[in-house]
């Protein structure tokens, strides 16, 4: 059975009992009864106020609906009180109407951005607010409706409106809704909205809708507004259409802002400046809409999440004491692991694959995938970057998007690629991402328990146990966002743990981490093993992924090319040949001497990201007028080398010395172009960049064109989305040489292209070297590397793991071996650049 705690019982009973202490100081007649009506009106908006910030704060919707479901409540308790209804028939009417209404706007706004959920719920409001003021038999128009009494259809007496008593019940309302609302809030509501809200891709592959969970926060937001407009009502004895226009949506937003949208206390804060900022407006001698203009401005400014947040964050700052996170068990015993044996031949098929497909368009990122996964198997997935291996795991996980999936497989026997992604979690299908995708207003705990539909007493017992396990207990009440990287991966693979899956899908569980983590993460691959949990999982570490693998599959350009043993699979010559190239002949470089100057000099670089390590002691010299390959695995650390080398990203540790005057260009991976701008356009935007303007522009985008191959230049009015990519490219190159660089940094320049496209690139970039350009690239393949380059530097986790020139047969032979593992023989001869 669920169960609430002391601390959430006795922050949900503040609400009524404020309620209550309030009810008896109006009672005694301390406040004036002009004073004692606008604390009626500001339970009112408080009641409001929640809907609309918890609304934005839980679920992420900004609606400009809510007057519209205010005018509802109001109108219904008019009405109903001139007709004869029961108050327990007018809430029930308003409440039951406002719901379904909210559950379709929710429903119908899943599908937009903000800005189109924006102008949905404004035409709501507006359709809404046209019909209340036209039909006049029920609304009265712009005459209004007045509000005598409502009698109780349970025998609980009348209540009579615009007096003591319909106050007494506006601020009792108030306060039993403040009470649900904290009631709400450590549950698996609140979780399951913010998870939807924080990260759709990750809450669907946990079995949250994020559709679902819109049209639910909508339709209970609704709810409270509708009960508001009821209270408005009985409070001011009088409905008109005037109280409920686009102003008061507008209003209602900026008093979210200022007290805090999410927060209950906020909601007061927000419902007492709605009451009172007309007085103060008045007392002020400005309009209205100035002060709260003004008030707003200066919210957004220096109170960025509101007032209760701000204040929030002060008193935890000055209340919390440094403290340094104490060892777990699991963090002192990182030995090294043994995986589980293989089961055996005759082991049951979790998962079969039957020529999986899927493509983007006209683009097949994978193609011919057959494959299959026993109880209790670890399959390891590897190939280079773009060979397909996560769009195979997406396609597993139903989180393809737009892409179609064609082929079949089979789950325990039955079809799995017809199945939603929210309904592949309970059939028992855990997942976890490549940048450890956690919600970041959830607690480390909350992240875990959100799996869940429904949380007992069990269900946080056995998230606390999950959490022991890998070694997060001591920080099960912090956020993601002060946790270092290798905790967050840890609780991506905890989320995923949780409700014990049979099928863990794990994308590039070891990147980023140091040796130590790496251990443990495989002692948890390994527990799972021995509860006969089967996994895939695919990396770029090949030494960690085959310690835990059982079989290998290896895929290239989307299909797969090859299966194996982790210790022989790499003695395929297909398998061999997709990381390191083909080793073709040797394209003509400009010769050197030797006595090049340097033009950017890198000394002890290293840098890290967040206290994860991209590079550690990189000492490297890129001589003028050479071609340079910085070759390694994905997440190797080449593009923050290149970033580095650019300039662009000051190192963590050690110095960047440049030649005086020195222009560089970079063309980062994925090529980064303005697809909806021209050919022209985009080479344009680069001269303007490079503050290259007049005839100056003119002549060098008329050298650049040139420098395009024919059929490019004859479409230089044509968007950028309309090229293949590998036109794409060497367009990204063009654009990068408009600031007339001495040294251009490509970034993976055959990602994704054909073999003859690839050709075509790296012709270019040789022309450029022949025209006196310092060239680096960065490159997955050694092959293509030693083909086209001078020198090249060999990266592994971060660091040069050996650099030499291609010339030397015997540097090829320790630069595959150090591909892979990072070990150098140190005893066999070298040449060095």
């Amino acid at each position: 059975m669920s169960v609430i705690s002391r601390s959430t019982l006795a922050r949900a009973a503040l609400g009524p009992l404020a309620a209550a202490a309030l009810i008896a100081v109006l009672n005694s007649g301390a406040i004036p009864p002009y004073q004692a009506y606008s604390v009626g009106l500001a339970a009112v908006y408080t009641v409001l106020v929640l809907s609309v910030g918890l609304l934005a704060g839980w679920a992420g919707i900004w609606s400009i609906a809510h007057p519209a479901f205010f005018a509802l409540g109001a109108y219904f308790a008019a009405y109903g009180s001139g007709h004869g209804w029961s108050v327990e028939a007018v809430v029930l009417g308003a409440v039951g109407c406002s719901a379904a209404l909210g559950a379709f706007l929710g429903s119908a706004g899943a599908r937009f951005s903000m800005l189109y959920v924006a102008l949905l719920t404004l035409a709501f409001t507006m359709v809404s607010l046209e019909v209340m003021g036209q039909w006049t038999s029920v609304t009265g128009g712009d005459q209004g409706i007045p509000l005598t009494k409502l009698h109780s259809a349970l025998g609980l007496g009348t209540l009579a409106s615009a007096g003591t008593e319909a106050q007494y019940i506006a601020v009792g309302v108030a306060g039993i809704a403040l009470a649900v609302a904290a009631l709400a809030r450590p549950g698996a509501l609140r979780m399951r909205l913010v998870a939807a809200k924080s990260h759709p891709m990750a809450a669907r592959s946990i079995g949250i809708a994020p559709e679902a969970q819109s049209a639910l926060a909508f339709a209970v937001s609704a709810v409270f507004a509708a009960l508001a407009g009821v209270l408005l009502a009985l409070v001011v004895g009088f409905v008109s259409p005037e109280p409920f226009s686009l102003t008061l949506a507008i209003s209602l937003i900026a008093a979210c802002v200022l007290g805090g949208a999410g927060t209950l206390l906020g909601a007061v804060v927000g419902g007492a400046y709605l009451t009172w900022v007309p007085t103060a407006a008045e007392s002020a001698g400005l309009p209205q809409p100035i002060l709260q203009g003004v008030v707003l401005i200066a919210a957004l400014l220096f109170l960025p999440g509101g007032v209760v947040p701000t204040a929030g964050r002060l008193a935890r700052r000055l209340r919390r004491r440094p403290t340094r996170p104490t060892p777990t068990a699991v963090e002192l015993t990182a030995d090294a692991v043994e995986p589980v044996p293989a089961p055996a031949a005759t082991a049951p098929e979790l998962l079969r694959l039957d020529d999986v497909a899927v493509t983007f368009g006209g683009l097949k990122a994978l193609e011919g995938a057959s494959m299959s996964v026993r109880t209790g198997e670890t399959v390891a997935i590897i190939g280079p970057n773009g060979a397909g291996k996560t769009t195979l795991l997406n396609a597993l996980s139903g989180l393809v998007a737009e892409g179609r999936v064609a082929g079949g497989a089979d789950y325990h026997g039955k079809p799995l690629l017809k199945t939603r992604a929210t309904a592949r979690r309970r059939l028992g299908i855990g997942r976890t991402f490549q940048h450890a995708e956690t919600f970041p207003e959830l607690t480390v705990l909350e992240n875990v328990l959100c799996t869940r539909r429904r949380i007992t007493a069990e269900h946080r017992a056995a998230a606390t146990e999950l959490l022991e396990g890998v070694g997060l207990a001591h920080v099960a009440d912090r956020y993601p966002a002060e946790l270092p990287f290798g905790l967050h991966k840890r609780l991506d693979l905890a989320r995923a743990l949780a409700e014990e899956p049979e099928l863990l899908i794990l994308d590039e569980p070891f990147g980023g981490l140091d040796a130590t983590e790496r251990t443990l993460l495989a002692r948890q691959i390994v527990r799972q093993q021995e509860r006969g949990t089967a996994v895939v999982i695919i990396d770029h570490v090949l030494d960690d992924l085959f310690a835990v693998a059982h079989r290998v599959v290896a895929f290239d350009f989307g299909r797969p090319i090859g299966e194996g043993e982790p210790g022989k699979i790499l003695d395929d010559p297909r398998v061999r040949s997709s990381y390191l190239g083909e080793g073709s002949t040797r394209d003509d470089l400009p010769p050197r001497d030797g006595t090049e100057r340097a033009t950017v000099r890198l000394d002890g670089v290293g840098h890290s990201y967040s206290g994860v390590t991209a590079l550690h002691d990189v000492d490297l010299t890129v001589p003028q007028g050479s071609v340079i390959g910085v070759v390694g695995a994905n997440g190797a650390g080449k593009s923050t080398l290149g970033r580095i080398l650019h300039g662009t990203l000051p190192p963590t540790l050690g110095r960047r010395t440049a030649a005086d005057g020195l222009r560089s260009a970079l063309v980062p991976e994925g090529r980064a172009l303005f697809k909806t701008l021209s050919l022209r356009e985009n080479l344009e935007v680069a001269a303007y960049a490079a503050d290259i303007k007049g005839a100056e522009l003119r002549a060098r985008l008329a050298q650049t064109v040139e420098w395009l191959p024919p059929r490019l230049r004859e479409r230089m009015g044509v968007p950028a989305a309309g090229l293949s990519g590998g036109e794409q490219q060497i367009l990204a190159i063009a654009r990068a040489l408009m600031a007339r660089p001495d040294l251009i940094i490509v970034d993976e320049p055959a990602l994704g292209l054909s073999p003859a496209m690839v050709d075509e690139v790296y012709a270019r970039l040789g022309r450029l070297a022949h025209e006196g350009l310092t060239v680096v690239l960065l490159e997955q393949s050694l092959g293509r590397a030693a083909a086209a380059c001078h020198e090249v530097v060999v990266l592994h986790e971060g660091g040069i793991a050996v650099r030499g020139e291609p010339a030397d047969p015997v540097f090829l032979d320790r630069a595959e071996q150090a591909y892979f593992d990072g070990q150098d023989d140190a005893s066999a001869p070298v040449a060095q650049a």
